[in-house]
């Protein structure tokens, strides 16, 4: 199947959301022309965010969200971690490549900003999800309580 990866602005932000709302719901809507609001733009124009969507059949059905989060101190000499916040494919378009493309997409900007690194978490209760980074290089490094407030 043909596919292209797409870094998500403001001309695809419509379509995008039509795969968040899929994730979210279970179904897909019918494709939305709603304006991009004040709020959305000054998201997408964040240096640091980078979110790319995989889109095939002419709509989108995989993403990665990566954060750049600068470091400071001589241990890292000014060079931060891009940190793979969410990564996700609609269950009927798995095991067809598309994570691992989306995880290149994390190799290329660690690159391309001269990061020192790739950080994630997994959730314990998905080790699919825990092979999958684990057959692109990942590895455990420790144990971590993920905590939000």
């Amino acid at each position: 199947m043909d596919y292209i990866i797409e870094r998500i602005d403001t001309n695809n932000y419509a379509l995008f959301d039509d795969m968040v709302f899929w994730r979210e719901n279970g179904f897909e809507r019918a494709p939305s022309r709603a304006s991009v609001s004040e709020q959305m733009k000054k998201e997408l124009s964040n240096p640091n965010l980078h979110v790319y969507a995989v889109k095939a059949d002419g709509r989108f059905v995989a993403w990665i969200s990566l954060i750049y989060i600068p470091k400071i101190g001589s241990r890292w000499n000014g060079h931060g971690h891009i940190y793979v916040d969410e990564l996700w494919v609609e269950p009927n378009f798995r095991g067809k490549g598309y994570a691992k493309a989306l995880l290149k997409k994390a190799d290329d900007l660690k690159i391309e900003l001269k990061a020192t690194g790739i950080r994630l978490y997994v959730n314990v209760n998905n080790p699919a999800a825990k092979n999958l980074y684990e057959r692109c290089g990942y590895k455990a490094d420790g144990q971590a309580d993920f905590m939000v407030k």
